[in-house]
């Protein structure tokens, strides 16, 4: 019996061992597999960080490119169109006359095309609708401090279309 219980002891001990010696390999697998994940996974990491790179400077690119929107464009209109006015006021005050309807939106009309001029230049652009998303908060802040000073004696000049409007007024 001791014998017997020797050999059951003895082969309890070998399966145990075998049991264990599998659960090693199985273990030591799993340790290399999760060595070869995160190295896979540093590398997408980085594939990320270069993915994400590429679609900032993508996105900065094409911010770059978006003009203004016709809602920005409008708001531009209109922020001219009421400097105009002021200017042609201005000007009207400076030189001691009181305008005429027409002759007022003649002024008005060389005034708003004087000012966009000098947008244009300002934003480096051939139309003020092709100014950049980007620069749109510069052209507002541009036309918020242009003044009647800003004007040279030839921006001042009358354009022929006042000059004809004073023709017709004085026949």
């Amino acid at each position: 019996m001791g014998n017997q219980l020797m050999e059951n002891s003895t082969i309890a001990l070998i399966h145990t061992l075998e049991t264990q010696g599998k659960q090693s390999e199985a273990l030591v697998s799993l340790l290399r597999e999760m060595g070869n994940v995160k190295e896979e996974m540093i590398e997408l990491k980085d594939e990320v960080k270069e993915h994400v790179s590429e679609s900032r400077s993508l996105y900065e690119k094409m911010s770059e490119q978006v003009t203004i929107t016709y809602e920005e464009q409008k708001e531009l209109r209109s922020i001219v169109s009421k400097l105009a006015i002021s200017l042609t006021e201005e000007h009207q005050k400076r030189q001691g006359k009181t305008y005429s309807g027409n002759l007022f939106k003649a002024w008005k009309g060389m005034f708003m095309s004087r000012i966009h001029s000098k947008l244009k230049k300002r934003m480096n652009v051939v139309r003020y609708t092709s100014i950049k998303r980007v620069d749109y908060d510069e052209a507002l802040t541009y036309l918020n401090v242009l003044t009647y000073e800003h004007f040279s004696l030839s921006d001042l000049q009358a354009t022929p279309a006042v000059l004809n409007v004073l023709e017709l007024e004085d026949k």
